[in-house]
């Protein structure tokens, strides 16, 4: 996930003094990075409410990567397949497996738990074979499918102003 903050830098930097010409990219660094922080907690609790999954598990799927003084970029890529519904506290029952992915309790009728309970199974037909695994939601599809992207954008820079003014006032106050 990536946000795009542009302006007229050029314009800018022509007016700005030499020490406001050192402050201002370590402060865009310092506020990229830490604004980024943010939306990556915005995203992981508000996927984990979206998929059931726990928030501990998703931080595992999920890359982040910092800004720096020579790229001016921050961000983070949900990566992961959609997982078996063992992984979501599943239990057989009479009619079924009980899993509880995205969010909610559910009865998968005629599933049931195999491979020495490692997988939630399901079978295609009336025979015996074949059968295909159950699988619960993927995070990189819930993140597109809930809008949690597009939130966390907006999230993102209107954290962004603010992280970037506070580091511009703690750049500034070093140098005096």
């Amino acid at each position: 996930m990536k946000i795009d903050v542009r302006s007229n830098i050029k314009e800018v930097s022509k007016t700005m003094s030499k020490l406001d010409r050192q402050v201002i990219p370590k402060a865009t660094v310092t506020a990229l990075n830490r604004s980024k922080d943010r939306m990556y907690t915005k995203v992981v609790r508000e996927l984990a409410k979206a998929t059931g999954i726990k928030q501990k598990e998703l931080r595992q799927l999920m890359l982040k990567f910092k800004a720096t003084y020579a790229s001016r970029e921050a961000g983070f890529t949900v990566r992961g397949k959609a997982p078996n519904l063992i992984r979501f506290n599943a239990r057989q029952t009479r009619k079924g497996v009980s899993a509880t992915a995205w969010g909610k309790r559910r009865v998968y009728a005629g599933s049931f738990i195999g491979n020495d309970g490692r997988t939630v199974f399901a079978r295609k037909s009336a025979k015996r074979l074949p059968i295909k695994s159950l699988h619960g939601p993927a995070p990189p599809r819930e993140l597109l499918r809930e809008k949690i992207d597009q939130a966390a954008k907006l999230f993102g820079i209107e954290q962004f102003k603010t992280e970037l003014r506070r580091a511009i006032t703690k750049h500034l106050a070093r140098y005096k």
